[in-house]
This record gives C-alpha cells, structure tokens and sequence, in this order.
C-alpha cells in the first residue's frame, strides 16, 4: 500500500476517530519499545502556542549539533509534516514501513488514527536514532497519545477555551487535563502568565520543577533570560521574534533543561529568522497575504492585537472559514474590527461549518460578505480579484483553510 492507501485505512478502522485513553496505544507502544524515542525527549502541551514552542525547541536542537525529531499535529497539507527528522518530512515509504510495524506489532489491538500516527513518530524517530524528540500533544494532554513517553522536559503553553467536549467547560478543568504530561520530578516550562491552579497545584503535588515565564524566563528592558542551575542566563538580543513570544522563550528554557546551552548568536538567529507556516506568515505576491490558523477565540484576539496596525492603514480582505464545532461566533466578533470584506468557504470534511451559513452569520453581524465558496482555492482567487493593491489578504481559521491557500499557492507556482 502506498501513504494514500495507508492513511484511508487507519482513518476508517477504528470505530471512533478520538478515542481518548493510554491503555490501547500504550500497550502497542511498549510492544514496538518506542517509549523513550530519544535520549531527551520534550513533551508539549497547551491549547495555543504549541507549535511555535516545538520549533524553537527544534531550531536551537538542532543549533547544538544534535539529530531532532519533531511531531506536531495536525498538518496543513501533506501527512507528512507530522514526522520531521532534522527538519525535513519524513518520505511515505519510511512513514509506510512505520505503519507495517505497528499493524503487525498491535495484533487484536484497534487502534485510532491520531494513535497510529503518534506512535509512527516515535517510531520513525527511534529508528532514525535521533538525539532529542520534540512531541506535540493533539488533544488535551492526559489522555492524548502522546503521553505514553517518558519526557525529559514538560512544557505548557498558554490554556484557553478549546475542545470543550472532550477537555471541560472552564480553563481550570482544561488545566487539570494538560497537566496530565507532568510527571515526579520532571520540570515544567510555563509559559502562561495566568494558569489555571490546577495546573500548578498538579506541579507542587508531582513535585515537579516549576519555571515560569516572567519569572525564570522570558523577556525585559534588557533582552531575553533564562534560567540555568542558580544562574540566571541573559542574552542581549532586544528584538520581537515573529513566532509568539512566550512560546519562544519557553522553548529557550526548554533547551537548558536538557543540558543544552544556547549562546548570543543562536538566539540571535533564533529571534530574526524563524518562522512557521500558517502562523502569522506572510508572503508576497499579487497581494501581501497573511496566513494564521487562529481558530479559537483566545487565538483570534492575538491574531486581531497584530491585525490592528496594519488594518488602520490598509484594506483587509478575509478567507475565512471554520469547523462547525468550534467557537466561530466569537472568532468572528473579534476579527471583525480589521477586516475589510469576507470570503467565506469551507474545507472538504464533514466537521466544516458550511459556507453559507457562516456568510448568514457574518452578514447577521454586519460584516461586508464578498460570498460564499465551495473551495478554499476559489475564495483565495477571488480575494485576490476583488482586492486593489496595497490591500492586505488575511486567510485564517481552521487548518485546511490556511493549508488549502498554501497547497493552491504550491501547484500555482
């Protein structure tokens, strides 16, 4: 089978797509010993920011010379971002034969497809031998599967109203379930200014290491520290990453937890040239167009505090659209001040809100709707048509919205 055929059927062999629980994928992962996929491995939690935390820990990884693995979840076009091996995809045939073990090492077990391809990780990652393991939790923290390795470091990042089914209603009962990563002993990166008590209470009962962001890491008058042993480490770098910034700094500490000492010149680099696609990313072209996968309402306010600027000054034309499970009213209500006009569409997935019902929405609202489009493709093109130059394109929300303009972008050019 080919990595088409392979993700068509781990998609459909499970009776549930989430099927939270470490019983089942634990089991398999002891089977296939991918329990420690590296000597330091970095366990990263949180409902915004997580991704961002990943690739700093990535980038300053792979800095100090060592081999990385990075996991993130979901991807935004290909499979294949999921398995990064020193920054680079991993290829379908190392990602099939992955998927060949785990069927023969899982027997009777069934198995969901976010767990297939946790464990796909780990394993392409411990074959590759790599050095440090960067694994980003998808789903809450406790019961994700990703929480079957033992981390060397456990990082949350900021905690927000997201999955609420599954997670809890409030910030402290989500708390409680991103807290599920911590383990005795083992240090905690936060990089939440205000967390939940949960999860510092779940910290001081595990015994765990606490360094908090502003306190034994971040960023002053004087530029970015961290703590190392008793030391406070400082680097005089003074400008603004372009990945959010506690993410960054968290990542910075994350590092020197594992015995990796970043200098000047990495964080230098670290704060002038890393990116991520579909956060905040801006390409040139026809129009400038930003790409953010803001798709809760605490992601939507950081997205509108960056908007803001540049919407006084210049139109702001948004491809927009959302699954129907998420809180999109409230993404609406905040962007709504800096955008312009609105494209609404849809992704091709039975959770995507549909495209005239969200433009029923932005209309009831006030919001100047240019239409509704069955493809995220012809909403972009038709942005680009109706925009004028020096006007913005801002395509946010869900990930096959951001992903769906960065594929047509990729086979236009």
């Amino acid at each position: 089978m080919n990595l088409d055929d392979w993700l068509h059927r781990i998609e459909n062999l499970h009776p549930r797509k989430w099927d939270l629980g470490l019983e089942r994928v634990g089991e398999v992962g002891r089977r296939l010993d991918v329990l420690k996929p590296a000597p330091r491995v970095f366990l990263v939690a949180g409902t915004n920011g997580k991704g961002s935390a990943c690739e700093t820990i990535d980038f300053l990884c792979r800095r100090a010379g060592l081999r990385t693995g990075k996991s993130v979840s979901p991807h935004l076009v290909r499979f294949n971002e999921r398995i990064v091996v020193d920054g680079e995809p991993a290829g379908d045939d190392e990602i099939c034969g992955a998927f060949e073990a785990i069927e023969a090492a899982r027997g009777d077990t069934s198995l969901s497809y976010f767990e297939f391809g946790a464990l796909a990780a780990m394993y392409v990652f411990r074959s590759r031998r790599v050095e440090a393991a960067v694994l980003e939790i998808g789903l809450g923290g406790r019961l994700d599967a990703m929480n079957i390795v033992a981390p060397d470091v456990s990082i949350i990042t900021r905690i927000a109203l997201d999955h609420e089914a599954w997670l809890g209603s409030d910030r402290e009962q989500i708390g409680a379930e991103k807290a599920g990563i911590l383990r005795a002993g083992v240090p905690l990166v936060l990089s939440d200014r205000d967390p939940p008590a949960s999860v510092l209470a779940r910290a001081q009962e595990l015994g765990a290491p606490l360094y908090r962001i502003d306190e034994a890491f971040g960023r002053d008058a004087s530029g970015y520290f961290m703590t190392r042993g008793n030391d406070c480490v400082r680097f005089d770098v003074a400008s603004e990453p372009a990945l959010p910034l506690p993410s960054v700094v968290a990542g910075i500490q994350a590092v020197s937890l594992a015995d990796i000492e970043p200098g000047q010149e990495d964080i230098r680099m670290l704060v002038q040239d890393l990116t991520l696609a579909g956060r905040f990313q801006r390409l040139q072209g026809v129009r400038e167009t930003i790409l953010d996968v803001a798709h809760n309402p605490d992601a939507a306010q950081h997205l509108a505090a960056r908007m803001a600027p540049l919407a006084a000054t210049r139109r702001v034309h948004a491809v927009f659209g959302m699954y129907a499970d998420k809180d999109y009213k409230a993404v609406i209500g905040a962007m709504k001040p800096y955008v312009s006009r609105w494209y609404a569409c849809q992704a091709d997935e039975p959770r995507a809100l549909a495209r005239d019902e969200l433009a029923a929405c932005l209309s009831a609202i006030g919001g100047s709707v240019a239409g509704s489009y069955a493809k995220v493709s012809d909403a972009y093109d038709a942005a680009l048509e109706h925009s004028e130059p020096g006007d913005l394109v801002l395509v946010f929300g869900s990930f096959p919205i951001v992903g769906g303009v960065l594929e047509h972008l990729g086979t236009r050019a």
